[in-house]
C-alpha cells in the first residue's frame, strides 16, 4: 500500500510541474489570470488578424546598376606638364621671300623638345620642324622658314612637344600673317 501511495504522490508532483511549465509566464504588472483561460487547445484555429495586409504593396527589390569598364579605345593618360608656346616672331623676310617663325615656351627648360610649326591658308597647309634650346628660363624653338608662300593671310601654330611637356600655342599676337 505505501508503494501505491507513493507512487500516486509521484504522479501528483508530475502533474503538478508540468501544468506550471505550460503556464506562461506572468509580465509584471499584468494581473492574474485563471490556470483554465491560459490553456491553448492547438486543435482550435487561432483567430485572424483584423488588419487587412496589403497585399498590392511591392516588396522592395534591389536594382542593378550598370557599370561600364574603361574603354579598350581610350588611349593613354598624358602625363605631361601641360605648356603653351608663344609665338615670338612671324615675319615676312621681303627679301628672302620667306615666312620666318620662331617661338618661347615659358614653364620648361629643357633641350630636347621639338618644335613644329605649321603655317595654312586656305586649303594650302606647310608644316616645319625645329628642335627646342633650353634657354635660362623657358625652352625656345628657333626659326623655321617656309618660301614660295603665296600673298594672302596666313595662320600660324606651334606644337611643342618633348618627354615632360607637351602644347599648342593659343591665339594671340603673331599668329597670323598677312603677305603681299
Amino acid at each position: 500500500m505505501i508503494r501505491v501511495l507513493g507512487a500516486a504522490a509521484l504522479l501528483a508532483a508530475a502533474a503538478t510541474t508540468l501544468s506550471a511549465c505550460s503556464q506562461p509566464a506572468a509580465t509584471p504588472g499584468a494581473a492574474a489570470s485563471s490556470p483554465a483561460a491560459d490553456v491553448v487547445d492547438p486543435s482550435v484555429a487561432s483567430p485572424t488578424p483584423t488588419e487587412p495586409v496589403a497585399a498590392d504593396t511591392p516588396l522592395p527589390t534591389a536594382t542593378p546598376v550598370a557599370t561600364t569598364a574603361p574603354s579598350a579605345s581610350a588611349g593613354p593618360v598624358d602625363r605631361r606638364k601641360a605648356v603653351t608656346p608663344f609665338i615670338t616672331t612671324a615675319d615676312w623676310d621681303a627679301g628672302a621671300k620667306a615666312l620666318d617663325v620662331s617661338a618661347i615656351v615659358p614653364g620648361v627648360v629643357e633641350s630636347d623638345g621639338t618644335c613644329t610649326v605649321t603655317v595654312s591658308s586656305g586649303a594650302t597647309t606647310r608644316t616645319a620642324t625645329s628642335r627646342g634650346v633650353g634657354a635660362s628660363s623657358y625652352a625656345g624653338c628657333p626659326a623655321v622658314s617656309f618660301a614660295g608662300l603665296a600673298a594672302g593671310t596666313w595662320a600660324v601654330h606651334v606644337r611643342y612637344a618633348s618627354d615632360g611637356a607637351a602644347g599648342d600655342s593659343a591665339a594671340g599676337k603673331n599668329d597670323t600673317v598677312t603677305i603681299g
